[in-house]
């Protein structure tokens, strides 16, 4: 499932009893124009912009829902900063060592899209993400 039109997103979040705000809808719009993988606090910098009153914890906690209900993926690269991603399609993720930026890599056969419902040593699988790591053409350059 790649990223959806403003009405699918406000349909969604009815559908998970979530009430349709103005800066939800921002903060979905602005995740949806990149594929850099923002933090919160980029969509922050972005989001107030247009909202100047909105604080970076609703943002956190609009982001986190949003990961809850399954409307953006949550990518964990290397740091301790979560990054976010708007298509929840089946895909594969590249994560530079150096710079840290994320990118899709869609050149690779997709993910199953759910997982299969399995328990490994007692875990259920909720969720899957490939995670590559590596060096993107600029810092392999900077070698």
């Amino acid at each position: 499932m790649k990223e959806m039109s403003d009405m699918d997103f406000i349909a969604t979040l009815r559908e998970h009893g979530l009430q349709v705000t103005y800066q939800r809808l921002a903060i979905y719009q602005a995740l949806c124009s990149t594929k850099a993988h923002p933090s919160a606090d980029s969509i922050y910098q972005q989001v107030r912009k247009r909202f100047p009153m909105i604080s970076l914890g609703t943002v956190y906690k609009t982001l986190e829902k949003f990961f809850e209900v399954g409307l953006v993926q949550k990518v964990s690269p290397l740091t301790e900063v979560a990054r976010y991603d708007a298509n929840t399609g089946s895909h594969h993720h590249f994560v530079c060592l150096r710079c840290q930026q994320i990118r899709d890599l869609e050149e690779l056969p997709p993910l199953p899209q759910k997982p299969a419902p399995v328990e490994i040593s007692g875990c259920k699988i909720l969720r899957q993400q490939v995670l590559y790591q590596g060096l993107c053409p600029p810092c392999q350059v900077e070698n």
